[in-house]
């Protein structure tokens, strides 16, 4: 019988950390309290928005097979959710994954009004990536409500 129990007990836990989601669960920062209520005071801005200028952004770098650098992140009501897998297939997810984001996504300095190439370089730039890729795929939600996604091959 004790036997039985020392099986299911690491069995069970191993199923409950493998059930894991990528969700954030605490993001908040004084910086980005700060950042939202100057965002209600300004009357240009019709919403409350986080602390990126975008609420969702997806790149995924191709350099070849099984060379990639791929990027999701997601503001949700109740949190965002985050990913990174870099070049050596290692994934991050959840706080580590955002913690890894957030300086590199408050250091854009593009806008919905950017041309793609200005984005393709700044995003190259910041996440220090190789130029030499054969795909570029971005897509990003901004919080003034539009989108900007496409595709460079080269």
């Amino acid at each position: 019988m004790k036997r039985n129990i020392l099986f299911a007990l690491p069995l069970s836990l191993l199923l409950l950390v493998a059930c894991n989601d990528d969700k954030v669960t605490k993001v908040t920062t004084t910086e980005q309290e700060n950042t939202n209520t100057q965002n209600k005071a300004n009357t240009n801005n019709t919403a409350n928005v986080g602390a990126f200028n975008f609420s969702n952004f997806s790149l995924d770098v191709d350099y070849g097979i099984d060379d990639s650098y791929e990027v999701d992140y997601e503001q949700k009501e109740n949190g965002v959710e985050a990913s990174i897998e870099d070049r050596n297939n290692k994934v991050i997810r959840g706080n580590d994954a955002y913690s890894k984001l957030e300086p590199i996504f408050k250091s854009f300095t593009f806008t919905s009004a950017s041309t793609d190439q200005d984005i393709i370089s700044e995003v190259l730039k910041a996440f220090d990536l190789d130029e030499n890729y054969q795909e570029f795929e971005v897509e990003i939600h901004f919080s003034d409500g539009s989108i900007k996604e496409f595709k460079n091959k080269k």
